[in-house]
């Protein structure tokens, strides 16, 4: 794939960022019409129902099938228990394992790509994930919170918010993607900072049976899953799974920096090999759950360049390893006093491993090869009460304890040996949070919850949140939300020490305080809308910054960030699957100091998702544009707006029991790039083009 754009692809940028700005106002056009019809429908109803069923939709006009197709969508890490997504204290979206099938998704970042106001990066190396215009390069988006079941998964080294394939979880195994906006801390703690993604996963009772799934795609790429879980006659129900996934990648990248090294040419230097498992085990109120992945990826764009030694473009020697690996017991039992118990204990493998070829301009020895390695080992334990006191109060309280008994860092060449770094170091943290729902009227709802963090690293943090929900009419909802969160340094930031770097036992966490109100509305029984706008005051953002005395480099709280927007998304669903859904996002989002909006920051972030049945419930086709205006790099250029466009056709039970999709991402073959980090010789790096998947899936 050519990284230089020739006439046509910059006309093709043009015309893309004006069709960004005539969608953008399709999308207000849309959102205006909604509003009027909502106020429409509300004054014919004052106007003309009957008192005891006023603001109430009109259900008694619909089939059985269309009444079957209304599902009331709840969400359950919103506030640890299952509620209405209208009742949670937060801004929510669901994504469900049909909505994954449909369109196509082959990872969380492609599933979280689909959500209103998120984007994802690529650098070839590591999928990063953006939200409300934050998505700092080389960041490792440790600012949201990855959850599996409600168990954290963000390591403590890096705070990795994983989304590729070095996400631990298959997207097969996925049953709903709980999307939960806005700080989380006052339940959650650490990470949970511009939001929380909890992967729920499918269960033995869904499975019911073995499945067998297999894909082949463009640029050399393979999957193969086996699982198999069911539900038995004593109450045990159990779910086992493994997959693989092979890709050759683009064998040949073109980098212009690169150009005095083989023409700038990176030869079979994309290739991607993942292996993982998961299972669980459950009995009554017990259960066990862990899984394991390990990615390997080979890195062509040959970053980390420094003054005193330089890394070989083209060479097959860099190579990073990611494993991650829990294991959790979980007990939950309701007494009959209707207090509800949960208790949880487990423990979280990180490790990774990176090969760099450097030359360190030594004439007898052209060729280093050094290493780095992290390694964390971290068990946790987490009690937890609720119950509904007074009738009107769902009280939730806690107390959480983590302790990283292993959080190791070494670098060193292999050959000749030289040690660089070697640091062994450990953490605690001890925490207690407590939550009230309390039901003021009828109509209103109002949740405060705090949470006080005590980090061994840095000490104490407390973190609020205030909701106020309000139903004035049965089919809409207001919410004013208030939120504060933290992100703690990790384990990189507060102990990485060598030659040219330095530890600050001043560093703190980064904060935020987040101001939104929300409008959910209900137009008809299969339309409905969705709209916000928000304020982000970021403090203390770390950034890598050098000492002008002694020279040397360390982690530092020197940004302040402010996020100004709003989010607007119209969605119908009708019986037998046909669904639509529009979004735009807007954002402004600009370091205090400087003025200027933050580097791979869009302000403009549109979709369009629509599925509809081909042939009964049997066969559907699925279309999905997403559109970013330009961004900024870390150097002060630019990257264009572009629009991809992803469709897929899927079908189910053709053939009792087997599924079949074909896939086309990016249809048009659109050109476009994504911001670099500041160590990289590139300022931006180009995606992929036109690609395919063909899958398959037996069950039995």
């Amino acid at each position: 794939m050519t990284t230089v754009l020739n006439s046509n692809s910059r006309i093709a940028q043009r015309n893309a960022s004006q069709a960004l700005c005539c969608v953008k106002c399709a999308f207000l056009r849309i959102f205006c019409i909604g509003l009027s019809l909502s106020g429409l429908m509300g004054t014919v109803r004052a106007a003309t129902a009957d008192p005891k069923t006023s603001g109430e939709a009109d259900f008694t006009t619909l089939s059985l099938e269309e009444l079957g197709s209304i599902k009331v969508s709840t969400v359950t890490g919103a506030s640890k228990h299952e509620q209405k997504t209208t009742e949670a204290p937060s801004s929510v979206s669901i994504v469900s394992s049909e909505e994954i099938q449909q369109q196509g998704h082959r990872t969380l970042g492609d599933i979280l790509r689909s959500v209103r106001g998120f984007y994802t990066t690529y650098d070839r190396g590591y999928n990063a994930i953006g939200v409300r215009g934050v998505n700092r390069p080389g960041d490792y988006g440790g600012r949201l919170l990855i959850l599996v079941d409600g168990h954290r998964l963000n390591d403590p080294i890096y705070d990795t918010a994983a989304s590729g394939r070095d996400f631990l979880l298959d997207v097969d195994l996925i049953e709903t993607v709980e999307v939960i906006r806005g700080p989380g801390s006052s339940l959650y703690g650490n990470n949970a900072f511009f939001g929380v993604i909890n992967v729920i996963t499918r269960k033995g009772r869904d499975l019911h049976g073995a499945e067998v799934s297999g894909a082949v795609a463009s640029l050399d790429t393979y999957n193969g899953r086996v699982s198999y879980g069911n539900k038995f006659t004593n109450g045990v129900e159990m779910t086992l799974s493994g997959t693989i996934h092979e890709s050759e990648g683009n064998r040949s990248l073109y980098y212009p920096e690169f150009a005095g090294i083989n023409n700038g040419v990176a030869e079979k230097m994309d290739q991607e090999k993942a292996r993982s498992v998961f299972g669980n085990i459950s009995w009554k109120g017990l259960s066990i759950e862990g899984g394991y992945v390990n990615r390997k990826k080979r890195w062509p764009t040959a970053p980390y360049s420094s003054d005193d030694a330089t890394v070989i473009f083209n060479d097959p020697h860099f190579v990073t390893d990611d494993q991650r690996a829990f294991a959790e017991l979980k007990l939950q039992h309701t007494f009959e006093n209707e207090w509800e118990l949960m208790i949880r204990a487990g423990y979280d493998h990180y490790q990774f491993g990176g090969v760099y070829p450097y030359d360190y301009f030594d004439p007898l020895q052209p060729l280093y090869l050094n290493k780095d390695l992290a390694q964390s080992g971290s068990i946790g334990t987490e009690a937890q009460v609720s119950r509904t006191v007074f009738e009107k109060h769902r009280v939730i309280a806690g107390v959480e304890a983590r302790y990283d008994l292993q959080l190791d860092q070494k670098n060193f060449d292999i050959d000749p040996p030289d040690t660089i770094l070697d640091i062994r170091e450990s953490a605690t943290s001890v925490s207690l949070y407590a939550q009230d729902e309390y039901q003021a009227l009828k109509n209103l709802i109002v949740n405060a919850g705090i949470r006080y963090d005590h980090f061994s690293t840095f000490g104490d943090t407390v973190n609020p949140r205030l909701a106020l929900i309000f139903q004035p009419w049965e089919p809409a909802t207001f919410k004013f939300l208030y939120g504060q969160a933290f992100r703690a340094p990790n384990a990189y930031e507060n102990f990485y020490e060598s030659t040219i770097n330095k530890r600050n036992p001043a560093l703190g966490p980064e904060t935020i305080r987040s101001y939104e109100w929300v409008w959910e509305q209900k137009l008809s029984p299969h339309w409905k809308a969705n709209a916000s706008v928000f304020l982000n005051n970021i403090d203390g953002l770390i950034a890598y910054r050098q000492d002008p005395d002694d020279k040397k480099y360390f982690f530092d709280n020197v940004a302040t960030v402010v996020t100004k927007g709003m989010e607007f998304e119209l969605e119908g669903r009708w019986a037998h699957g046909l669904r639509g859904r529009a979004s735009y996002a807007y954002s402004n989002t600009e370091d205090s100091s400087t003025g200027r909006r933050l580097a791979n920051s869009p302000q403009h972030v549109g979709k369009l998702s629509l599925s509809v049945p081909v042939w009964g419930e049997a066969v559907f086709a699925s279309l999905e544009l997403q559109g970013m205006s330009e961004r900024e790099t870390t150097s002060g250029g630019k990257v264009g707006a572009a629009w991809l466009a992803n469709t897929t056709l899927f079908s189910r039970d053709l053939v009792k029991g087997l599924e079949i999709s074909a896939s086309v991402y990016n249809l048009l073959d659109q050109h476009y790039r994504d911001p670099a980090a500041p160590d990289f010789m590139q300022d931006s790096i180009p995606q992929d083009g036109r690609s395919f998947r063909i899958k398959m899936t037996f069950r039995y």
